[in-house]
């Protein structure tokens, strides 16, 4: 089995390795954010007249859960990205040490995040733009999703290890069985042990729990191509540090979408109020589903990228670039479809309250008008990381990010009010392609055709 899925990387057509190796990603992350989903319309269906404060509350908690992703998928998509290129090179050893690393790496820093956020997480939220009104909601929430830290950074991490020897399946697996025990205690704790927002949280953490369970069994069983092996998990130095580099990209990534997130929530509540923040956090729960299929054909092209490139058939790796960014395209294309075409209908889901419709269904439509352009900033990202051109892969990332979205959202709504806020999103979408295209195109063009395996069509 492990020498099937070396040459599967190495030789099976890139069209259908592409196919194989991001539907059970997509279909995992689809499944997972469809559970974030969940909690908040089961929050905005059993808190009744405090719908609008408990969705509210669940988005000041998000820039908390971006931090969490930070610390998982800077260690996972570093780690991911060593291991998918020692394979390449044949290097097993160097492997098994980047997983062990990994492990400690998660362990460390997930304990440092929880302690510090149960120690400081009045103030915290109230950065992040609660009001005195959604305090005690986002409090009681967050509480509880700081105690499962470990589990979601670990489950996240190490599924990134698991895709990058080219097992997506139970990668995808993980997330199904979480995600679907998710949705199974949601409305069991909400609704019939009248735990209200708590029990979101609660059933949350279950579910990370029972993931990060799955992936112990994974390595403690003979299917993996990396053994997990303890005596390797002393910190290396230099593998660590590699592991760091390559992963900051994506550390930095999501830990400034944290930080837009507090400029954004206290911007909105400046201008909108808690009907703005409630707003915004039903849209970027929206986006999170359209988004997850683009995350999805990352997570798939990673060790396509990583492994071919270590491999030196940088043929490979062009025609993967190329396949991705139009699968991409056309995914962003579709979700902005459906937005214009069902925005009330979308609304109607999480709650009937009149004024969070009569501001969303505008905001949600202008917030997805660059929709389109998003695809190609997520593969330059991916091939970039693969490569281990951590400088060029983190320019990429900041480039939305910090360059132009926090601008936009200072100057905008000194013009046109709340309405600048959602156009700041499609403006910095466009400026973002437009960086990651040029530094895109750059590197693919420093790749020389040295050979041309067989293709297993």
């Amino acid at each position: 089995m492990k020498h099937e899925r070396y040459d599967m990387l190495a030789t099976q057509s890139i069209r259908k390795l592409i196919f194989k190796l991001s539907t059970p990603a997509i279909i995992g992350l689809l499944v997972q954010a469809f559970y974030n989903l969940v909690d908040t319309i089961f929050v905005g269906r059993g808190l009744g007249d405090d719908s609008a404060l408990g969705i509210a509350g669940i988005s000041i908690a998000f820039p908390i859960q971006m931090l969490m992703m930070a610390i998982a998928m800077g260690i996972g998509i570093g780690g991911a990205s060593v291991i998918s290129r020692t394979l390449g090179m044949g290097d097993s050893d160097k492997a098994e040490r980047t997983l062990a690393n990994m492990v400690t790496l998660v362990i460390i820093s997930s304990v440092v995040f929880t302690v510090l956020g149960l120690l400081f997480i009045d103030p915290l939220l109230r950065l992040f733009g609660a009001s005195e009104s959604v305090l005690p909601f986002a409090k009681e929430y967050t509480k509880y999703i700081l105690m499962g830290t470990i589990f979601f950074t670990f489950s996240a991490a190490m599924s990134n290890a698991i895709r990058a020897e080219g097992h997506a399946k139970f990668a995808m697996a993980v997330m199904l069985v979480s995600s679907v025990v998710n949705i199974v205690l949601d409305p069991i704790f909400i609704f019939e042990f009248n735990m209200g927002i708590m029990g979101a949280a609660v059933a949350t953490v279950i579910s990370q729990m029972i993931g990060a369970v799955m992936i112990i069994h994974y390595y403690r069983g003979s299917i993996n191509m990396v053994a997990f092996k303890p005596e390797y998990m002393a910190l290396d130095p230099v593998l660590s540090q590699e592991i760091v580099s390559i992963g900051m990209s994506e550390f930095i990534f999501n830990s400034v979408e944290s930080l837009v997130f507090i400029l954004l929530n206290q911007s909105l509540l400046v201008y909108g109020g808690d009907m703005a923040i409630a707003v915004f956090g039903i849209i970027i729960k929206v986006f999170m589903i359209f988004l997850m299929p683009i995350i999805g054909i990352k997570h798939g092209i990673l060790p396509i990228f990583g492994f071919n490139y270590g491999a030196n058939d940088f043929g490979r790796v062009r025609e993967a670039v190329s396949l991705s960014n139009y699968i991409a395209f056309g995914m962003c294309v579709i979700s902005v479809l459906i937005i214009f075409l069902i925005p009330e209908q979308i609304f109607r889901v999480f709650s009937s309250d009149a004024e969070l419709l009569a501001m969303g269904v505008p905001a949600i439509k202008i917030s997805f008008l660059m929709m389109p352009f998003i695809g190609s900033q997520i593969v330059a990202t991916a091939l970039l990381q693969s490569m281990g051109k951590s400088k060029q892969a983190l320019v990429v990332t900041l480039s939305r990010q910090v360059f132009f979205l926090p601008p936009l959202v200072l100057v905008l709504p000194l013009f046109m009010g709340v309405t600048g806020i959602w156009l700041s999103f499609p403006v910095s979408d466009f400026l973002g392609f437009v960086v990651a295209v040029v530094l895109m195109k750059k590197e693919v063009n420093k790749l020389g055709v040295t050979k041309i395996k067989a293709i297993d069509a």
